[in-house]
């Protein structure tokens, strides 16, 4: 891997592939002076443009993340803050090359040969590298001291190769660039040189392997129960095939460990300030119990409710996981009155469980639903007004908090002698007459 003289490394590479190319291609007679290679920024460059002569610049004036690198790598440290792996640092370094002359054609002459230098150069080997950055002793001690420091950058050991690409950008994107550089404009051409890696070599923590687990190496010993230590409940099973529960019936329970004494269940409703505590029925076990909500409809709210279990083992309160059971409302029909009112039609009719403020009632007269008039206490009556109704029988269903009232008989006994399966039907109790 590279240190971080890795980005100064790759500058200098640029620059001396530029400088070698001008001299190959004998541009200073065409120009008529010999043409430098700076690494300036472009505002520094115009203080010595009508001074120096034509130059060449080359300016890094973005660095990214390589995407690709970066999803690759280990964590640096763990969870204990330790310092387990030096994860390299990878970077595309972005550079924009520009002509500098007062001559006419000469900003043009020198951007054609270094964008054909670039071109017939799309990267660098490491032989290459080698040579440019840690050249012989007897050329490095005539260097300044910070080409000298750059033989130390690594970039010819690292993994990843250095590649030289041009890179796109609209000419809106290319005007924000010089705006943002504070330069007059020059002609420029932009490269993308990917990828560098820059790693420290800072010492790390690294565990020796387990050799062996447990004696003889078989291996953890491990007792298996498939008795949980808590009550646990598995599914609540409503009455006659239904998947709601009305007020008086009877919840069978299956789970694991549902033993103790004074085995209840705890019912809380999802969206009302309603919690109510049922025993269960006598006959229990620990593996299934049975609960019958009760018959009290002003003390409770059809929708959804979280259920759990608890009862007392050891002389404390062991309690079970919840699971959602749903408490269908019911519809006293006849309904208290349907009445037409001109081209109206409204339905009273009383409800259990009792209706709360906030909660949401539709009732449907076949394919046709009206929401429940709004109330401020609960309530065992609501009223549903319906637009234009045609007079006849329709089958009735009662929706509260998204939990529909029993409108299907679903455990329709088979039929002897070879029982065979009903079909489901509509209740026919669950009618409404709009004269």
């Amino acid at each position: 891997m590279s240190s971080a003289l890795a980005i100064a490394g790759v500058t200098q590479l640029l620059r001396d592939l530029l400088n070698d190319g001008l001299v190959d291609h004998d541009v200073a007679s065409v120009v008529n002076t010999n043409v430098p290679v700076h690494a300036l920024p472009p505002d520094q460059m115009l203080a010595q443009e009508e001074d120096n002569g034509p130059a060449l610049n080359i300016f890094l004036y973005h660095t990214d993340v390589n995407n690709a690198w970066a999803n690759q790598c280990l964590p640096t440290r763990n969870s204990n803050g330790e310092r387990v792996n030096n994860t390299p640092l990878p970077l595309d370094l972005f550079y924009i090359v520009s002509a500098y002359g007062t001559a006419d054609l000469h900003n043009d002459v020198l951007l054609g040969y270094a964008m054909q230098i670039l071109h017939e150069h799309p990267g660098f080997t490491r032989a290459e590298i080698q040579t440019a950055l840690n050249p012989s002793p007897a050329i490095a001690a005539g260097l300044p001291p910070l080409l000298q420091a750059l033989a130390d950058t690594g970039l010819a050991d690292q993994a990843e190769a250095i590649r030289i690409a041009p890179h796109t950008m609209s000419v809106s994107e290319k005007s924000a660039l010089w705006s943002a550089l504070q330069s007059q404009y020059r002609q420029s051409a932009l490269y993308r040189v990917s990828t560098v890696l820059i790693q420290a070599e800072s010492p790390t923590s690294n565990a020796l392997p387990v050799l062996t687990i447990g004696a003889d190496n078989t291996g953890p010993d491990v007792f298996p129960s498939l008795t949980p230590t808590f009550p646990q409940l598995n599914r609540f099973i409503p009455p006659a095939l239904q998947s709601s529960a009305r007020l008086g019936d009877t919840l069978d329970t299956e789970g694991f460990g549902l033993e103790g004494v004074n085995p209840r269940f705890t019912f809380t409703h999802i969206s009302q300030s309603i919690t109510r505590t049922v025993n269960a029925d006598a006959g229990g076990a620990a593996r299934a119990h049975s609960v019958t909500i009760p018959n009290t409809a002003a003390a409770w709210a059809a929708g959804s409710y979280s259920v759990a279990f608890s009862a007392e083992v050891g002389g404390s309160t062991q309690d079970s996981n919840a699971l959602p059971i749903q408490i269908a409302p019911v519809m006293n029909l006849p309904p208290t009155s349907v009445v037409r009112n001109g081209t109206s039609v409204v339905v009273t009719l009383n409800v259990a469980p009792h209706f709360f403020p906030g909660q949401q009632a539709t009732l449907w007269l076949g394919a046709e639903g009206a929401v429940a008039e709004s109330v401020t206490v609960a309530t065992a009556t609501l009223v549903f007004v319906f637009g234009p109704l045609a007079a006849g029988a329709y089958t009735a269903r009662l929706r509260v908090d998204g939990v529909d009232s029993w409108f299907i008989i679903k455990d329709r006994p088979p039929i002897a002698p070879d029982f065979v399966p009903r079909a489901p039907i509509y209740d026919p109790t669950q009618v409404i007459t709009v004269p």
